[in-house]
């Protein structure tokens, strides 16, 4: 359409265009006028509407103060027996039910349905006052009294009051679209003064674009176009689709043109030909070394002994800078003295047989770390077919890998070694509590001057030693059973501290413990929480020295739309040495202690992670150490999904 109407404008002769455009801002400025006129008319309208709103708000009121009159001056009749309190009474009386009526003639739909309903429990009060003036009059004032006591009028008061809230919540909500709808239509009445004055000017400046468009610009184009023709050369004129008398002359121009520009042509379309082609050539070298130069493993390339090219990953694997510029056959250099003879006397015979070659080696960093990689190299031929000393190599970084192969050997042999020393501890139960009971009968027979007695009791003493590192390793073992309730955290961790008063007193420790009563309770199993807590605090106790200090706090941590509870452990002891940090769950592993099974620790962790939960540990030797339990505040779910 839009095409149709350009087309039309262009053919016709430049006279009537000019006619043509003089008529449609004239056209644009009556429509605007009509628009303008129409919508003051809807604004004044919704004024309107609205000061009648205002009006029934105001009717309703005094029917309400109308009500309030006639209640308050029943009240101060009956409370005084003076007739003048009636007067405020007679007044709203007279008056009330004419206010009733008139307001229901201002208000329609549920707004009247209430003020029916309302009048209805008026008509009944006044009713109800009226028979009690007239007893109180003839002496029945303790009726009035038991009326007022007993609140028999209350209910009717309430019920309109309510009635009359509803009214006005729905008064107040036509007011308030009405308002909205008044702000909508002022808003309207700008856009359309504001826009009509635009669209006007708009079109005022369309005309002259389409004037300027059609007659000027064709000629100033055309002009440039002859102006900036190289001496010599004839322009190339472009013939416009139209029959006005601007068409006509550049056809005429086109014609002289076409021939001269013929040769010309061909000779662009051949260097546009060749400049693509070298475009496209460049773009795919870009493109191929990007790939290969950010690729996530090693690249390069070998012809004979020399490294020809190695891209950034190759560096990064050998511990290079990727940003640097070096040599490529720099990163030969850093394979690891220990295989660099063994992969290039291998890859020498592999070059010399023209075959692939695969291999494991260690680059060795600057900072004397290692990374471990798998290296495949294959010879490449050349366009002939034929096989040539080139070789594109590829290096993957596998430390990660071999690193978790390692951890899980070990995993796998902690958990077999759990197995077995589960079992053993079940065998030996059975002999060790024989042993321990035959010892504590003896002990009990023989006299205390026996010169076997203290040898008897150390055999006791060492079987019940031996009991508690068997219980250890079966509990160690065994499936976590839960039984969850819900605790009180601050309860708990003065139940421990309580149960570890003794040591902390010889050793004069510090304790401060900064569990709020207020923090949400715990579904957890209190006797196993209550086993890791007593564990983790002695361990502390036993790593401070005399005199030292032991915090045990507690809060809410929130993250990804749940919520845990993290207990921290701090004392200012010994701490732990690195080397040995990273063991200090594992099973059987003790540090700094002269007694313990080593257990302590990997049967809290079971313990905490039966509870969807996690246990940290971080320390600095010789300035303390840190232990952070973090157990989920709501875990019925996940404890659910454990035991089943």
């Amino acid at each position: 359409m839009q095409k149709r109407v350009a087309r039309f404008f262009n053919d016709l002769p430049i006279a009537r265009k000019l006619l043509l455009t003089s008529i449609i801002p004239l056209i644009a400025l009556i429509f605007l006028s009509i628009t303008t006129y129409r919508s003051v008319q809807t604004f004044s309208q919704d004024e309107e509407q609205l000061d009648s709103l205002y009006v029934t708000q105001k009717t309703a009121a005094q029917y309400v103060r109308l009500i309030v009159d006639l209640e308050t001056g029943f009240r101060g009749y009956v409370l005084t027996e003076q007739v003048r309190y009636l007067r405020p009474y007679h007044i709203a009386r007279e008056d009330i039910f004419a206010a009733g009526r008139d307001l229901e003639q201002k208000v329609s739909g549920e707004q009247q349905q209430q003020i029916k309903e309302v009048q209805s429990l008026v008509t009944q009060k006044v009713a109800e006052i009226d028979e009690l003036v007239k007893a109180v009059g003839v002496g029945g004032k303790q009726r009035a009294y038991e009326y007022l006591e007993k609140g028999r009028g209350r209910d009717l008061m309430v019920a309109i009051r309510e009635r009359m809230a509803h009214f006005d919540q729905l008064g107040q909500q036509r007011v308030t679209d009405k308002l909205a709808q008044l702000t909508r239509d002022r808003a309207s009445t700008l856009f359309i003064i504001l826009g009509g004055g635009v669209v006007t000017f708009g079109l005022i400046g369309c005309v002259m674009y389409l004037i300027s468009r059609s007659i000027a610009v064709p000629l100033v184009n055309l002009a440039k176009v002859v102006g900036a023709s190289p001496a010599g050369d004839a322009p190339t004129i472009t013939v416009l689709e139209r029959r006005d008398e601007i068409g006509d002359l550049t056809r005429v121009m086109h014609e002289m043109t076409t021939q001269i520009h013929a040769h010309l042509t061909e000779l662009e379309k051949s260097e546009a030909a060749l400049s693509q082609v070298n475009q496209y050539l460049s773009s795919s070298e870009a493109k191929y070394r990007g790939l290969v130069d950010h690729a996530p493993f090693g690249i390069f390339t070998t012809r004979g002994w020399d490294v020809t090219f190695s891209n950034r990953y190759n560096q990064v694997l050998a511990g290079l800078d990727p940003d640097e510029e070096v040599d490529p056959a720099t990163f030969r250099k850093f394979i690891h003295p220990e295989d660099r003879d063994r992969v290039l006397t291998e890859f020498a015979q592999a070059v010399a047989q023209n075959q692939p070659y695969e291999t494991v080696f260690r680059f060795l960093h600057k900072n004397g770390t290692t990374r471990k990689v798998l290296s495949r190299r294959l010879p490449l031929t050349d366009t002939a077919g034929s096989s040539s000393s080139t070789y594109i190599g590829f290096n993957i970084d596998i430390t990660a890998l071999d690193e978790l192969q390692v951890k899980l050997i070990r995993a796998e042999r902690l958990a077999t070694l759990g197995q077995v020393a589960a079992g053993i501890a079940h065998e030996i139960r059975n002999p060790l509590v024989g042993i321990g009971s035959t010892a504590a009968l003896l002990l009990e027979e023989l006299p205390a001057s026996d010169p076997r007695h203290p040898e008897l009791a150390v055999i006791l003493r060492e079987t019940k030693r031996l009991d508690k590192i068997v219980n250890q390793i079966i509990d160690y073992a065994r499936p976590r059973s839960l039984v969850p309730v819900p605790v009180a955290l601050s309860d708990l961790v003065h139940e421990v501290l309580k149960l570890l008063d003794l040591p902390i007193t010889n050793k004069r420790i510090g304790v401060t413990c900064d569990v709020s009563p207020e923090l949400p309770l715990l579904y957890t199993d209190r006797d196993q929480l209550k086993q890791v807590l007593l564990n983790v605090a002695q361990n502390s106790i036993e790593a401070v020295a005399e005199a030292g200090t032991l915090n045990i706090s507690a809060d809410t941590l929130t993250h990804d739309q749940e919520t845990d509870m993290v207990i921290k452990v701090r004392d200012d002891g010994c701490g732990i040495a690195a080397d040995a940090l990273a063991h200090v769950f594992e099973p059987f592993f003790t540090s700094g202690k002269s007694h313990g099974t080593g257990l302590g620790l990997a049967i809290c962790r079971n313990i905490i992670e039966a509870h969807g939960g996690d246990i940290l540990l971080t320390s600095d030797a010789g300035k303390g150490t840190l232990v952070q339990i973090v157990l989920p505040l709501r875990q019925e779910s996940r404890l659910q999904r454990y035991q089943t």
